[in-house]
C-alpha cells in the first residue's frame, strides 16, 4: 500500500489560499454597509458595475483590473449574499470572466531556469492532454482563485502540479519523494524541459536553485546546499571515502574518477554526485575480500 506524505508548508499554502476563499463563500468577510451609490464605470473593454445589494444587478464583466487584484491577494475580496467586492467593485459570479486554457502558455525552462512569472496567468497540459489553468500570485502558484469563485470544480491534477512546483522554492525540497514517485519528478521535470544538473525556479521576486540528479538510490532533488557540503566531502577531504583505499576507482556517467592518496577525487563541480557508481569490491563501504 502507497500512503503518501504531502509537503507541509506547501499544504498551508493551498489550504491557506482555498481556506480564505471558504470563509467568503461563507459570509465570515462581510461588505461595508456605508456604499449607497449605484454607479456605473464603462472602459474599453468591459462594463463595471458598482454598487451595493440593494442595487439592482448588472451582468457587465468585471475588469481586468479588478480580476487581476482579487486573483493575486483573495484577502482583498469580500463578500455578502450573492455580492462580492474588490477594491470598490460590487459584483455576482456571473460578472467573473472565465479565464480559457486556450488563450495561455505553457511555462518552459530556458537553460534550466523556469520562470513561473509575476501575476501571471498560465496552463499546464498533463499527460492525458487536458488543460490546467493557474495564476502565480504573491506567495506561488496555484488554482485560478477567480475560476474557484465562478464555481469550476476542484481539480487535484492542478493542485498536485501547483504542490511539486512551490516545494521546488522550499530551502529543502529532498523530502519530495516521500510524496512523489520517481516517475512523477521525473515527469514534471521532464515536461518542464529541465534536464539534470542544477536548475533555478523563479516565482515573482523569489527564486531557489536546487539540483536534479538520476540517481536511482536516493531523492532524484536536492538542494544546492546538500549538493555543496557532499561536494565538499568527495573533493577535499571527508568521511565518505576514509574506508577506500587510494586507486580505488569510481565512476561517475561515463568517467572515471580515481581516488587519491588524501582520500579525494577530482571532480568537477556540477557532475552528478548522486549518481556515482562505487568499487564493486566495496559493500557499504567496507572492502569485501573476493
Amino acid at each position: 500500500m502507497n500512503v503518501n506524505f504531502f509537503p507541509f508548508s506547501n499544504s498551508l499554502q493551498i489550504l491557506g489560499r482555498r481556506q480564505s476563499l471558504a470563509n467568503i463563500m461563507c459570509n465570515q468577510q462581510s461588505v461595508t454597509q456605508s456604499r449607497k451609490k449605484d454607479l456605473f464605470v464603462r472602459n474599453t473593454m468591459y462594463d463595471t458595475g458598482i454598487y451595493t445589494a440593494s442595487a439592482g444587478k448588472r451582468n457587465k464583466m468585471i475588469s481586468n483590473s479588478i480580476l487581476s487584484a482579487m486573483n493575486n491577494d483573495i484577502s482583498k475580496v469580500r463578500k455578502q449574499g450573492d455580492i462580492y467586492e474588490c477594491e470598490g467593485t460590487f459584483f455576482t459570479a456571473e460578472q467573473i470572466p472565465k479565464i480559457s486554457g486556450t488563450s495561455l502558455n505553457e511555462i518552459k525552462a530556458e537553460d534550466n531556469i523556469i520562470d513561473f512569472g509575476k501575476n501571471k496567468y498560465f496552463k499546464y497540459v498533463s499527460r492525458d492532454g487536458q488543460e490546467h489553468c493557474l495564476y502565480t500570485d504573491n506567495k506561488g502558484i496555484g488554482a485560478i482563485v477567480s475560476e474557484i469563485m465562478r464555481g469550476e470544480p476542484y481539480d487535484p491534477v492542478l493542485e498536485r502540479y501547483a504542490s511539486f512546483w512551490n516545494y521546488m522554492m522550499t530551502k529543502d525540497p529532498v523530502y519530495v519523494q516521500l510524496s512523489y514517485s520517481d516517475e512523477e519528478i521525473r515527469g514534471y521535470m521532464e515536461n518542464a524541459g529541465i534536464k539534470n544538473g542544477f536548475f533555478t525556479v523563479k516565482m515573482g521576486d523569489r527564486e531557489a536553485t536546487q539540483f536534479y540528479s538520476a540517481t536511482k538510490t536516493t531523492s532524484p532533488i536536492q538542494s544546492k546546499e546538500r549538493y555543496d557540503a557532499r561536494y565538499k566531502n568527495l573533493t577535499s577531504g571527508g568521511i565518505l571515502l576514509d574506508e577506500y583505499e587510494a586507486g580505488d576507482i569510481f565512476k561517475i556517467g561515463n568517467k572515471e574518477y580515481v581516488l587519491s592518496e588524501s582520500h579525494t577525487l577530482d571532480i568537477p563541480y556540477g557532475e552528478d554526485i548522486y549518481n556515482i557508481e562505487y568499487p564493486s569490491n566495496y559493500k557499504f563501504g567496507k572492502k569485501v575480500e573476493e
